[in-house]
């Protein structure tokens, strides 16, 4: 199978995570796989984990050309139509390749060509995302040939209801479990924070922007706080909200025992010096982030990002909707080593079983499939 996978930039996020998880673990397989980024990236942010035989084409020429790359996406569609016409599909991830996605379709018709198929995955499930936003992406849904989320809320299942013949399907996210650490690169990053051999340590790593609501995270760790007075936490990433995120810390009075330490190029680093982690659920789904803190054995529990979910206590990442009560789990969790122990080995077991980057990728592929059967009719 030719398989091209599309996004603005190989970047630090889980979406990016998940192209060069597929696209590493499809290359293995034996497919063809490229990728197209909008624009070049530093390639420490994730490229140079990236299988090097796979090919990399960006439309932009300059590093954060946003603008560039979205003025790009018509002509370099015209230029490379023969070499797209030879590809079974184009799984197409964010914004800027939900767009390229919906011109290449029309292209194809025009030119009455069969392939490539369009698939897109739909990250933004749960999130507080603008509903004109949301209207939009779901208007470009309906031009795929296939179509993914990775966790489903009312609006979305919805969706899938009302567009039944649409080739579907709910993918969770996974990860590749292969994550080496440097213990020595880890003692030096908690030395450099200031973190003491003996503190309890309960952090999270992810973009700080509103859609991912980091002030709930924030308040979570402040109930925290009152009830683990030599607890230290963490909050890695960098993002729009960063300097509001500090301010608010210290309101709160965390700004001595918060870490902020932005750009996270390794989190492994970080995740070595975490006692609990705690993450954003969609339903019964976790991010990530929280799949690779699981994946190095912190125990995870999450904040619930759907107001109409009522099983987060039953689930194997525990969730909740309201702080206070993340908070008072934390802290529960945070003085109970066994019951940490106990909850990381669980996780870890049902994350090598059902949340691998090959049954990830299993999954796409037979979506891939009904994609290029409707994509040739």
């Amino acid at each position: 199978m030719h398989i091209v996978h599309a996004i603005p930039a190989l970047t630090k996020g889980g979406a990016e995570k998940v192209v060069v998880d597929l696209a590493n673990e499809a290359h293995r397989r034996g497919h063809m796989v490229s990728v197209i980024t909008g624009f070049p990236a530093d390639p420490r942010l994730i490229r140079d984990r990236l299988d090097p035989a796979i090919m990399v084409q960006s439309l932009a020429a300059r590093e954060g050309d946003k603008l560039g790359a979205y003025g790009a996406i018509a002509p370099w569609l015209w230029r490379n139509r023969g070499w797209l016409d030879r590809q079974d599909v184009v799984h197409c991830h964010l914004t800027h390749a939900a767009l390229l996605g919906s011109l290449l379709a029309v292209q194809r018709r025009v030119r009455g060509a069969k392939r490539p198929a369009v698939v897109e995955t739909f990250h933004g499930v749960g999130m507080p995302i603008r509903a004109r936003q949301r209207w939009i992406a779901a208007t470009l849904a309906r031009g795929r040939d296939g179509f993914a989320l990775m966790a489903e809320d009312l609006f979305w299942s919805g969706f899938l209801a009302r567009n039944a013949k649409l080739p579907s399907a709910v993918i969770p996210n996974g990860l590749a479990l292969d994550q080496a650490v440097d213990k020595a690169a880890a003692q030096r990053w908690r030395e450099a924070a200031g973190i003491p051999q003996d503190a309890v340590v309960i952090g999270t790593i992810g973009r700080i922007r509103a859609e991912r609501n980091p002030l709930a995270t924030l308040d979570a760790f402040a109930v925290a706080a009152r009830l683990l007075p030599s607890a230290r936490f963490v909050m890695g990433g960098d993002g729009p909200m960063l300097e509001e995120v500090r301010a608010a810390a210290a309101e709160r009075g965390l700004a001595d025992r918060m870490i902020l330490p932005g750009l996270v190029l390794d989190p492994q680093e970080v995740l070595a010096n975490l006692d609990l982690y705690l993450s954003m659920n969609v339903g019964a789904i976790t991010g990530l982030a929280g799949l690779e803190a699981a994946a190095a054995g912190v125990p995870v529990i999450a904040l619930q990002a759907r107001g109409d979910y009522a099983d987060g206590h039953t689930d194997w990442i525990w969730s909740e909707r309201g702080a206070e009560a993340a908070g008072e789990e934390l802290a529960r969790l945070a003085a109970d080593p066994a019951a940490r122990r106990a909850m990381a080995a669980r996780q870890h077991a049902r994350l090598a079983s059902e949340f691998g980057v090959a049954a990830m990728q299993d999954a796409y592929e037979a979506l891939y499939r009904r994609a290029m059967e409707r994509a040739a009719a």
